[in-house]
């Protein structure tokens, strides 16, 4: 398992972004797996953008905790003190945001399928890494705090908290890539409909 997790941290990257050109070629040269009624495609548009949004704000909100402390504190208020993997979480929102959205079901697979059967790993090589550092801190932070479901009931936070204004800098790049794809698998569906981009075929 220890080998498995390991390999796992390794490739995450490499891995992502295999996903994600596959997800880019779908978007492409595939069209919708389902069609829908005008009321119901609005009702889509409202939720997936909604989820958009929560995965980028969320993310923004756990790495204004997270900067700066990653490597030397444990994090335990804020978005840490009701899950675990407030990043992973808010990714998975933002990704199924999108892949929604596209109306793709084998896009639809493909990000339920990195997040539910890849990134359970990931996160217990991380974990086991957190339990070298901090022992005994970590390990009353695990048996109280659930992984990945958020238990709101749970929520701390201190009065004041210093951030790393630098990285948080920083953070604002890495959270505007879901609004940007959003934005990007519009503009493919309007090249789509205008002809201007060719549709190969639809995945039932």
């Amino acid at each position: 398992m220890a080998g498995r997790t390991n390999l796992t941290q390794k490739y995450r990257i490499g891995v992502s972004r295999v996903i994600g050109v596959l997800a880019v070629l779908l978007v492409l040269f595939t069209g919708h797996s389902w069609t829908m009624s005008v009321y119901a495609d609005l009702a889509v548009d409202l939720l997936t953008f909604t989820l958009v949004l929560a995965a980028t704000f969320g993310r923004l909100w756990a790495l204004a905790y997270i900067g700066g402390h990653k490597s030397q504190d444990l994090i335990t208020t804020g978005p840490y003190s009701i899950v675990r993997n407030p990043l992973y979480l808010f990714s998975f929102i933002g990704a199924m945001g999108v892949a929604v959205y596209t109306l793709n079901i084998l896009i639809v697979a493909l990000v339920i399928a990195q997040f539910g059967i890849y990134y359970p790993f990931v996160i217990l090589g991380e974990e086991r890494r957190l339990r070298d550092v901090h022992g005994s801190a970590f390990e009353k932070y695990l048996a109280r705090v659930p992984m990945i479901i958020p238990k709101f009931s749970l929520y701390r936070d201190d009065p004041s908290y210093v951030i790393d204004t630098r990285l948080f800098r920083r953070s604002f790049f890495s959270v505007v890539w879901f609004p940007l794809v959003y934005m990007a698998v519009h503009m493919i569906d309007t090249l789509h409909a205008s002809g201007a981009i060719p549709v190969l075929f639809t995945i039932p």
